[in-house]
């Protein structure tokens, strides 16, 4: 058996409840991160969600995986863990947020991943192949925080805009989100086309 155990630290301009809104809106999952060919909700709460992903493995084009992960809140409000089955193989991303101003915040995303058997063959590739692909998604990520950012400072309300008057375009509050994020209808969300689908309010 191998363990890979690998932490990245970054700052980002944005607060801790825009990079926590960005990681639970799933629906940008397929249009913003390249690989991601199809995603699915199998169940949701205000806590937990359970996903299926259909996606290319970065580098090798011709390979697509199939992959489960539970997204959740286990620890804190400001942690978020996602245990994941590529391949068989299993793995947990942790992912701690903490505040260095109310607009800036730094994150501390650790990702381990247990390889057992002809697994541990894949050892020397997903060391290769994992900081390759965070960067990557970092920076498809990066836009959406600091855009949201900028306009929650704005006074943006999701599915309204902007306020009509331009002296009600500033807000100097705590920026908050509600979870699941707000999206689409869902009878017109292919997010929640699964037939195992199932949503529950606590």
């Amino acid at each position: 058996m191998k363990i890979i155990d690998w932490t990245v630290t970054r700052e980002v301009n944005a607060s801790i409840n825009v990079c926590i809104w960005n990681q639970w809106d799933h629906d940008h999952l397929n249009y913003t991160h390249r690989g991601y060919s199809e995603t699915q909700i199998l169940f949701e709460d205000d806590g937990t969600t359970l996903m299926f992903h259909r996606l290319k493995v970065p580098y090798i084009p011709f390979l697509k995986i199939n992959t489960v992960e539970m997204t959740s809140f286990i620890k804190d409000k400001n942690t978020v863990v996602t245990y994941g089955f590529q391949l068989g193989i299993q793995s947990l991303s942790t992912t701690k947020y903490e505040e260095i101003n109310k607009d800036k915040c730094l994150v501390t995303l650790n990702y381990k991943f247990k390889l057992s058997g002809i697994q541990v063959l894949l050892y020397p590739i997903l060391k290769i192949l994992l900081p390759i692909w965070n960067e990557r998604a970092w920076k498809e990520d990066l836009p959406l925080k600091e855009r949201r950012q900028k306009v929650k400072r704005m006074n943006f309300k999701d599915f309204e805009g902007l306020p009509k008057n331009i002296e009600d375009r500033k807000f100097d509050g705590e920026i908050d989100f509600n979870i699941p994020v707000w999206r689409l209808r869902k009878s017109d969300n292919k997010l929640t086309e699964h037939i195992f689908y199932n949503f529950k309010k606590n």
